[in-house]
């Protein structure tokens, strides 16, 4: 069985992207063109759609009923954040910032941490392939100031997918330190790291045989971009371009040097990464 769940939204309430449905599109098509997957084993949301009761609904209907030596794959395209936490005794947020994807009804007191996105994957069994893209914002566990929307688009017209967290999220964690010259100092975001990397590959063995293409490290942003005359994200246009040159048959670890090729040559700053177990660097992408 192949199973995927794609989610893009572009119509944020007052920080709007343009990329995002198009590169649900773009994954559609390679999936069920290229690697077998049935429309009807393919459930997509978009923009008002993509709540997070819906968001968390299609995950547990994606993880429902796996079977060893099934495929399933979730594609996430739209804004990421972070949000200061206090208790960092149960988890590895040592930067006491934990990240998060941002439903279309966001909320900064209730938000959808990266910690409960994958907890669904760990319920799958092992020896599924197992395929999670995110392409937003803080991805990577993953810059550039970009143009407002406009009439005029370039290859320079591009926003970040990020959206700030409330004020109120910072000044309440125990971590920040008002100074008497009513300066701030905060954890510093470089302290986190799940794993050593070494260039684009990061050994996770905690997230077991899930396979994760983060659009960025951590601690950056994700571009949203006018590329070849329509908006798309950077990674997941690079993603498609890469798989296309390499007639759709190439292993993860160089699948993410290409991807952060294509980034420095068109001077992107963000670094997609490659997060799993080691074992699984050499695998052919959906293979």
């Amino acid at each position: 069985m192949k199973k995927a769940f794609l989610v893009g939204i572009n119509k944020y309430p007052g920080s709007a992207l343009r990329g995002c449905v198009n590169d649900v599109i773009t994954i559609f098509q390679i999936l069920t063109s290229k690697f077998g997957f049935k429309a009807e084993e393919i459930k997509v949301i978009s923009d008002y759609e993509a709540t997070k009761e819906n968001i968390l609904k299609g995950l547990k209907w994606l993880t429902t009923g796996v079977k060893s030596g099934d495929t399933i794959v979730f594609h996430y395209s739209g804004h990421g954040s972070q949000v200061m936490v206090d208790d960092c005794t149960s988890s590895n947020e040592v930067d006491q910032r934990e990240e998060i994807l941002c439903p279309v009804d966001l909320d900064w007191n209730d938000p959808l941490r990266d910690h409960t996105v994958g907890a669904y994957f760990k319920r799958v069994p092992k020896d599924c392939t197992t395929l999670v893209i995110l392409d937003c914002c803080h991805s990577g566990t993953g810059l550039r100031n970009g143009s407002s929307p406009g009439d005029k688009h370039t290859d320079n017209d591009f926003v970040n997918r990020f959206i700030s967290p409330p004020l109120s999220n910072i000044l309440t964690n125990s971590s920040v330190i008002i100074k008497d010259d009513f300066s701030f100092d905060f954890p510093d975001p470089e302290v986190n790291s799940r794993a050593k990397k070494s260039n684009f590959l990061v050994d996770v063995v905690s997230q077991g045989d899930a396979i994760l293409l983060a659009g960025c490290q951590e601690n950056q942003t994700s571009a949203d971009a006018w590329i070849k005359k329509q908006y798309r994200g950077a990674m997941t246009y690079s993603l498609a371009k890469t798989l296309n040159d390499y007639n759709y048959d190439i292993s993860y670890s160089m699948l993410i040097t290409e991807i952060n090729k294509f980034m420095n040559k068109f001077e992107y700053t963000q670094n997609p990464q490659l997060e799993c177990n080691d074992e699984f660097f050499d695998t052919k992408f959906l293979k």
